[in-house]
């Protein structure tokens, strides 16, 4: 008789899905979750809504949870310069997946603000003006991963942490744990 092998157990991670604005916070999303490949505490998916706004941003995110309940969380992350207003900030709290909440990161006025932020940069101005900063500080636009791979790391990230709570709620939703 051959001896029993000791089974492995599988955690089940809870899931997050995270609905982004536009390409270039699916770029840094991705950009995250790589550099924190071995500290996500979740099962991390991210989808592009292609632009359009915030409104358009909670649209999907609630039709995405509703066909696909495997979900144990979502999050928005969108920016704030675009059809997002205080009509729908309450419609969003009381929008749920499961039993859990919809959360939202707002980017005010854009996604390049905090990015800009977390490069240690001054960030004051409209969307047209913070962008032009952006590009004229990295060299590319924001959507291209290049800038990501050559300005950021995890070192940096873990930095900025502390100062940028767009950056800290979005590595609190997936799981990662302060250094």
């Amino acid at each position: 008789m051959t001896p029993l092998l000791p089974t492995k157990t599988r955690t089940v991670k809870e899931t997050l899905l995270i609905v982004c604005e536009g390409d270039a916070e699916i770029a840094f999303v991705r950009f995250v979750k790589r550099t924190y490949a071995d500290a996500l505490g979740r099962a991390v998916q991210e989808h592009n809504a292609k632009g359009k706004g915030g409104k358009h941003v909670l649209e999907t995110g609630l039709r995405r949870a509703k066909n696909n309940r495997a979900y144990d969380k979502v999050v928005l992350l969108l920016d704030t310069d675009q059809d997002w207003n205080d009509e729908l900030r309450p419609r969003t709290r009381k929008s749920r997946v499961g039993k859990h909440p919809i959360s939202v990161i707002e980017a005010d006025p854009c996604l390049e603000s905090w990015l800009l932020q977390i490069l240690g940069a001054e960030t004051e101005g409209d969307t047209r003006h913070v962008k032009q900063k952006f590009q004229a500080h990295t060299g590319v636009e924001a959507h291209e991963p290049e800038w990501m791979e050559r300005l950021l790391s995890r070192d940096v990230l873990d930095k900025a942490r502390a100062q940028v709570s767009q950056l800290a709620d979005l590595m609190n939703h997936m799981g990662i744990a302060k250094p």
